[in-house]
């Protein structure tokens, strides 16, 4: 079994012209049950963000898979500078046109590949984000992008990750446990967009060969009760 291209994916997911702030949120599935969550569990999420990235108004924040830009924009208020990309072009456009500031650098780019280079910088990152996309990547591919970083010290908070030990919390009936099953036999799989379900393990196994410290911490239930939040510090 294989993990479908989440490019093709992205480039056809839930694909319209956002008219106002309840699109966006769809546009980029920050949803529950196809519905926009609510303003207060939203800006929940950016606390939490804000807090564990510790950022200030001297931070330079990388985002990486921002999509249309709704978690950057309000990030946008407390730090210097965001340096955002995404590899689906119609998302990276609705972010320039909904989601746009002064200190906001959107661009097409990709994580795999030399995300460093897709900027001028006046000050380079040290402080990173991943929002709700690491299920879309492998192992291997947060070895390489934690590498690619480069800094002497950096935070990296990787956010609303698919837990393979909680998935059970997801495909919660006897047919969704059944479906689930069933999508492992298959050549590609999506696994409902979900993508890879993560292990704490080969998260803790990759950070400590990388001589790296991690706290791993359950999403509040309210946000979701299969997603855990990953932060990554040198």
């Amino acid at each position: 079994m294989k993990l479908n291209n989440w490019e093709d994916f992205w480039n056809s997911y839930r694909k319209k012209e956002s008219q106002n702030k309840e699109d966006l949120f769809f546009q980029v599935g920050k949803t529950i049950n196809k519905i926009p969550i609510e303003d207060s569990l939203f800006q929940d999420m950016v606390d939490d963000i804000i807090r564990n990235l510790q950022l200030n108004d001297e931070d330079v924040l990388m985002e990486f898979c921002c999509g249309n830009g709704i978690i950057t924009l309000p990030l946008s208020t407390i730090v210097k500078q965001i340096y955002a990309f995404d590899f689906t072009e119609h998302l990276i456009e609705s972010a320039k046109k909904h989601s746009q500031q002064s200190n906001i650098n959107y661009t097409i780019g990709d994580a795999k590949s030399d995300f460093m280079e897709l900027f001028q910088y006046e000050k380079k990152p040290r402080k990173f984000l991943m929002n709700d996309s690491l299920g879309y990547f492998e192992p291997n591919d947060l070895v390489t992008i934690i590498k690619k970083i480069n800094c002497d010290s950096f935070l990296f908070y990787i956010t609303g990750v698919p837990c393979d030990e909680l998935k059970w919390n997801f495909y919660n009936t006897p047919e969704r446990k059944y479906h689930y099953l069933k999508m492992q036999t298959l050549e590609e799989n999506y696994n409902d967009g979900i993508g890879k379900w993560w292990k704490v393990e080969e998260i803790k196994t990759i950070t400590d060969n990388l001589g790296l410290k991690v706290v791993i911490e359950n999403q509040a239930d309210a946000i979701s009760n299969f997603r855990m939040n990953i932060l990554i510090s040198k």
